[in-house]
């Protein structure tokens, strides 16, 4: 076990106070759903057919709570790197806030709540929107809860029926800096250890709780291990706040390939929006 020293502990605690992480401490016991398959929600509202250019965008995107789900829509359909996305990875949503989202932008949606947050009340989980149809969905309940507030946290999995392959894709929330670094990577490792080796195309992203530049580093050797990249790596930060510059949010991809990668400026959440554009591995050039 890796024993922080107290300049490290000190700098842990600014950390966890800065992005509100110790505010959960105070609230009641959070009602986790510990069911594998329910609650459920979906929608289909893509159109039937929906054309492929050869590329694929992907947006991860934490929108705090759920609460501003008008400017979060706002800033999905007009920012020109967020616009038109193929897929959206969405975590600390509701049912009610993923639906607007889905219905105003045209997509089908699989939606799981992990919990009834205590700072919200309301349903508090994750979701995947896609242009194209969804299928086989999965809640993956992520092991360990932190001693305070108990909050459950999940993964959602689904197959994209993808114009030229199904892809299956994962939309992660692991646990905040209140559970260990140790833990927390366990969490991404035990997502990993629930998927088929065999499938040839994976996309996985989602708000990993990667505080510092270690765990990054971590994270991202367990998934090279498995055969993806880290498709993000160069897009930057993800929370900017004060003078903090954390990535905490990532995109893992396999029998994908990068295009490009960036970040987008928000007003709906304390996590900025994380996008990739990709290819497939047989559409590079000889």
């Amino acid at each position: 076990m890796r024993i922080l020293g107290c300049r490290h502990v000190t700098k842990a605690v600014f950390l966890l106070v800065s992005l509100g992480i110790f505010g959960c401490m105070s609230c009641s016991a959070p009602r986790n759903y510990i069911s594998p398959d329910r609650p459920k929600f979906t929608g289909s509202y893509a159109p039937d057919v929906e054309t492929f250019n050869d590329t694929l965008k992907v947006v991860s995107f934490n929108i705090k709570f759920a609460e501003k789900i008008n400017q979060a829509i706002s800033e999905l359909k007009t920012q020109p790197q967020l616009r038109n996305a193929d897929i959206i990875l969405l975590q600390e949503m509701d049912e009610s806030g993923t639906d607007s989202i889905a219905s105003s932008l045209s997509y089908n949606y699989v939606y799981y709540p992990a919990t009834v947050h205590p700072q919200s009340d309301r349903n508090f989980g994750n979701a995947i929107l896609s242009k194209w149809p969804l299928h086989s969905h999965k809640k993956i309940l992520l092991p360990y809860e932190p001693v305070l507030g108990k909050t459950k946290r999940i993964a959602v999995s689904s197959y994209v029926a993808h114009p030229k392959n199904d892809l299956l894709v994962y939309s992660v929330h692991t646990a905040t800096a209140v559970v260990s670094a140790e833990k927390r990577l366990s969490q991404a490792d035990s997502i990993l250890n629930s998927i088929s080796r065999q499938h040839p195309q994976m996309i996985i992203g989602g708000d990993f709780n990667t505080l510092f530049s270690q765990n990054v580093r971590d994270l991202e050797e367990v998934f090279l291990k498995n055969g993806f990249l880290r498709a993000s790596r160069e897009a930057g930060p993800t929370v900017e706040k004060a003078f903090l510059n954390l990535t905490l949010d990532h995109i893992f991809v396999k029998g994908l390939e990068l295009i490009d990668s960036g970040t987008s400026e928000t007003l709906a959440s304390d996590h900025k929006p994380l996008w990739v554009l990709l290819r497939t591995v047989s559409d590079k050039n000889p």
